[in-house]
């Protein structure tokens, strides 16, 4: 009679462990963690909210190319293009456009993605652009915010177009 408990016992602790270890190797948790090897599309346009503006040229709108591919160690590769346009002081139609070369990205817990580089910056008036400019892009599913050399643009919110973090 005890030989059988045991047995069955035993059985029964060996069904448990199976069950409880089968799913822990069959399907892993750490298995999402590959999601931080994402690939970023994005092609859209905008309408900046009232009162935005970077470096004097009050910012009407913009369009932005984004097709990026990031990697478990923090780089990346890719292009990012972003032409915003306004007005300057003196009421003239100015588009700043900015080029940029990712080399590092990351998935940040809000599901955006803030990718890392070097820009050229061409402030449309008429002076040589900026090459080698630092840039950091955050991509979000509802827009695209630019800080190239340190100084921030508003977020230009999608209004048109797509933005695909996979």
């Amino acid at each position: 009679m005890t030989k059988r408990f045991i047995t069955a016992a035993l059985a029964a602790l060996t069904l448990i462990a199976v069950a409880v270890v089968f799913p822990a190797v069959v399907f892993p948790r750490g298995a999402a963690a590959v999601a931080s090897e994402n690939s970023i599309t994005a092609g859209g346009a905008g309408v900046f909210p009232g009162g935005a503006s970077f470096n004097t040229v009050q910012l009407a709108g913009g369009t932005f190319g984004i097709g990026a591919k990031t990697y478990n160690d923090g780089s990346a590769v890719g292009d990012v293009e972003t032409q915003f346009n306004g007005s300057s002081l003196i009421g003239l139609e100015q588009d700043i456009t900015v080029t940029g070369w990712v080399t590092a990205g990351t998935l940040n817990p809000d599901s955006s993605v803030t990718l890392n580089g070097t820009a050229t910056l061409d402030m449309g008036d008429g002076t040589p652009p900026s090459t080698g400019v630092p840039l950091v892009v955050v991509v979000s599913a509802s827009g695209v915010q630019v800080t190239v050399g340190g100084s921030a643009l508003p977020t230009l919110p999608k209004s048109d177009g797509f933005i695909n973090i996979e």
